[in-house]
């Protein structure tokens, strides 16, 4: 039996990957034996104990479900060093993530360390000042040790020093996908990386259209005939919402039944039905805002395509969804499109708008193609079961061990 202790400056209640990551992770170990405690940011009043989850007081970043904690760890560390830990899993590079590997050090214990987040992608677009990175790097160096300074004053170098002060930190390093690796500089802890996947929390979708999918269409006012263009997920900048809302207005030119479905939380900064209405796209676009699993696969049961317009992610966990549901994918990426484990199944868009509508259009009006895809992507991600994601970081975890042992 492993203890594990996870650490995330995204709130696990919220609507992202990393929360589905931990989510799924720490169902899948506890029932195999294992016992996992979560440490996550949370609401400054209320949820100070909730049964294996550990909140710790914050504010809100305004970067997706990122949230800041100003105020003293001492209540969480003295938690978490009563409970004795074997190893912490780091799954974010904030406070939080500080304190876990602080945490490890004062026990002894290895630190896991998954990159789920495009650090680079995350502070080009929320326009982070190059200081406020480089104090956040400071102090990480403060506390965990110094790995160099910056070798620049550029965005890229400071997130890259800061990058590796959590890398150095770690027995092993998580990736996602191979696209994360190729994001930042990792060649100098190339001994340490395990890529990992991430399999979707949601069951597959047996019958993609059905009596689900079209209950579905009827209550947003969907033809049963429309094409529908898909996206699940956050609905904000660093999503690629914009470019996918340019890019669909160009669909409607020439395919004027298409209808556009938006899945996820809006975030208020990203001023959705503005760019909605400046684009003409306020009768042709359905915002469903968050749903209920239930209600997500339904929506997946009425798409066509799904549209991927995202730049910034490391993975992409509702790209697992849809290809279960059979859904052939349209992405712009093509760091993620080569590194991903669906690439082979997924279309490919060149970048900007035109692109994107181009891809759109093509698995729009070649339905042979596109159930060719579906298929393919759905036998992928088959493959990428619970258990083998448990099994994988499993194994991460005993390298953590090992590395830790022959040390001392």
């Amino acid at each position: 039996m492993v203890r594990i202790a996870h650490f995330s400056d995204a709130s696990v209640v919220g609507v992202n990957g990393i929360a589905s990551s931990i989510g799924l992770l720490t169902r899948t170990l506890r029932g195999r034996g294992h016992d996992c405690v979560v440490v996550s940011a949370g609401p400054v009043w209320g949820g100070a104990a909730s049964g294996d989850v550990i909140w710790v007081p914050s504010v809100p970043t305004g970067m997706g479900d990122f949230r800041f904690v100003p105020f003293p760890l001492a209540g969480m560390r003295d938690r978490v060093m009563m409970w004795r830990p074997d190893v912490v899993h780091v799954h974010t590079p904030g406070p939080l993530g500080a304190a876990g590997i602080s945490v490890a050090r004062d026990l002894g214990i290895p630190v896991v360390y998954t990159y789920h987040t495009d650090m680079h992608g995350y502070a080009g677009e929320y326009y982070i000042p190059v200081g406020v990175i480089r104090a956040g790097a400071a102090v990480y160096g403060r506390h965990l040790g110094r790995c160099g300074a910056p070798r620049g004053a550029g965005r890229y170098e400071v997130v890259e020093a800061a990058n590796a002060r959590v890398f150095a930190s770690a027995e092993v390093i998580i990736a996602p996908t191979e696209a994360a690796l190729r994001r930042c500089r990792m060649a100098p802890y190339a001994e340490k990386i395990q890529v990992i996947a991430t399999p979707p929390g949601l069951p597959p979708v047996a019958d993609r259209g059905g009596p689900a999918g079209a209950g579905f269409r009827a209550r947003h006012g969907i033809p049963a005939d429309s094409p529908v263009v898909l996206f699940v997920g956050r609905l904000t900048a660093e999503k690629g919402v914009g470019l996918l809302i340019d890019a669909f207005a160009m669909v409607i030119a020439r395919l004027p039944a298409a209808k556009l479905v938006l899945v996820g939380p809006e975030s208020r900064t990203l001023r959705l039905r503005r760019l909605l209405d400046r684009a003409g796209l306020v009768p042709h676009t359905v915002v469903t805002g968050a749903l209920p699993g239930a209600g997500v696969q339904e929506a997946y049961r009425a798409g066509t395509v799904f549209a991927f317009p995202s730049v910034t992610d490391t993975q992409g966990i509702v790209l697992h969804e849809a290809a279960m549901a059979g859904l052939p994918i349209v992405m712009t990426d093509p760091v993620l499109h080569a590194g991903h484990p669906l690439g082979g199944a997924a279309h490919l868009a060149a970048a900007g708008p035109d692109g994107l509508a181009a891809g759109i259009r093509a698995l729009l009006t070649a339905p042979e193609e596109a159930r060719d895809r579906g298929e393919r992507g759905r036998l992928l991600a088959s493959e990428l079961t619970a258990d083998r994601f448990a099994d994988e970081t499993l194994r991460a975890y005993q390298a953590a061990l090992g590395a830790t042992a022959s040390r001392a």
